[in-house]
Formats: C-alpha cells, sequence, structure tokens
C-alpha cells in the first residue's frame, strides 16, 4: 500500500514527454467524478520494468470541471504496452489523500480494473495495448471501501 501511495506524490516528479514521433491517440473517459472540481492525475508507464516507478512515468493531468463523466486524449501515444494509475485530486494538493491507517480517501483507479484491491496491481493485471487507430478506454475512479 506504501508503494501505491508513493505513485501519487506528483509534485516531485518531473514530466517526461512522450514520443512526438506518432503513434496512437487514446481518449480516456474518467467515470464517477462526485463533483466539479479538482484534477485528475494520471501516471502512465510504457513498461513492466518501469511500471509503478515514479521517476519513470509520464504524468497527465485533467481538469474535472463537470461532475459525472471527463474526456480526455493523449495524442502520439507510442505503439505497444501501457499501464496507468490515477486518482482524482479532489483538493488539488497534488497527492492521493488518505485516512489514518494509510487507505485512499480521494477517487482512484488504473487502466484496467485489477483483481484485488487489497494490494498493488501487476502490470500483467493492468497493461493494455495500443496500435495506431484510435483506441477509448473508460475508467471507473472509485473511492476505497471494505466491500
Amino acid at each position: 500500500m506504501k508503494n501505491f501511495l508513493l505513485l501519487f506524490c506528483f509534485a516531485t516528479v518531473a514530466f517526461r514527454p512522450m514520443r512526438e514521433d506518432g503513434g496512437g491517440k487514446l481518449t480516456l473517459r474518467f467515470e464517477g467524478i462526485e463533483k466539479a472540481g479538482g484534477t485528475v492525475r494520471l501516471a502512465m508507464y510504457s513498461s513492466k520494468s518501469e511500471f509503478m516507478v515514479e521517476e519513470k512515468a509520464a504524468l497527465y493531468n485533467f481538469k474535472a470541471d463537470k461532475k459525472g463523466i471527463v474526456e480526455a486524449t493523449i495524442e502520439n501515444l507510442p505503439i505497444g504496452s501501457h499501464a496507468f494509475a490515477v486518482f482524482l485530486d479532489e483538493n488539488n494538493n497534488m497527492k492521493l489523500d488518505k485516512n489514518l491507517v494509510g487507505v485512499p480517501t480521494e477517487p482512484y483507479g488504473f487502466s484496467k480494473i485489477p483483481p484485488s484491491k487489497w494490494r498493488l496491481p501487476s502490470w500483467e493485471e493492468v497493461k493494455f495495448n495500443v496500435g495506431l487507430s484510435d483506441q477509448v478506454l473508460v475508467v471507473k475512479l472509485k473511492r476505497w471501501a471494505l466491500l
């Protein structure tokens, strides 16, 4: 859980731009935005060896300016496998807020729904493939709950 939470300390991580020589167009549809305001913060990884290594992430920020669904697009995403972790920074403090025992209190998600919320997902569980054609991924941002 600690490594998962460290991922979201975006204030100390430098942005690493993606390749400019072409690639796929990824449209993200973030669902579960409970109220307008805040920022959807996404960390994109392009290999298994880089997955959940903060310094290797390409970071993206999207304004959550409406309730319900927010759509965003990433252009020129390199062809191949990718995975991401995302959260809704409701108070724009650049970190995933958590309670006293370390459980996230802001909505979060991954590029695919992992099979367990009790551990960090593996690359294989959340990776997706990018090709030359446009792609749409629906990402359900959820608050952690016991049930």
